[in-house]
């Protein structure tokens, strides 16, 4: 069975995932759609592949990033981890696989990788403010355009079916 089966998806949702791999590969891959869509097609696709089959799909996402987008990606994940006492592997290049890798594993935790990614999600934790950190995660494009990219993946690698 596969992801789209997993989540019942008739021909209409078809026509909408199809439109969001579209517009993906359109432009910049943090442009074209709105940071709600891309949480909406990341929440729907990304807890339901297999650890493998999300590893390639941030593999995936991430080569279509520059070099700067993905040392910006993995300084911000490195600064996060440190703050909240998370480990991370040291010395972690900013090459697609391994830092895919990386976001896997983060993403292996439920809420993890969407904490580590919220933009103002460690001051907000400090201060109490109870503000959802997902949110705050497309105020960087780089990593809107990983949610972006890892939920296209999913979905393309599905639908080519």
């Amino acid at each position: 069975m596969g992801i789209l089966d997993q989540l019942g998806v008739g021909e209409g949702r078809l026509k909408e995932y199809s439109d969001f791999v579209n517009r993906y590969e359109q432009g910049h891959p943090s442009q074209g759609y709105s940071d709600q869509e891309v949480l909406t097609r990341y929440g729907e696709v990304a807890h339901a592949a297999s650890a493998d089959q999300y590893a390639q799909a941030a593999h995936e996402a991430l080569s279509k990033l520059s070099p700067e987008e993905r040392a910006d990606i993995l300084k911000m994940l490195q600064e996060r981890a440190a703050a909240r006492g998370v480990a991370l592997p040291t010395q972690v290049p900013a090459e697609p696989k391994e830092l895919g890798q990386v976001i896997t594993d983060l993403h292996g935790k439920p809420g993890q990788l969407r904490d580590m990614l919220g933009a103002n999600a460690i001051e907000d934790q400090q201060q109490g403010s109870g503000s959802n950190p997902i949110i705050e995660v497309l105020s960087s494009p780089a990593a809107k355009a990983v949610l972006a990219g890892i939920a296209t993946m999913l979905i393309k690698r599905v639908m080519a079916r």
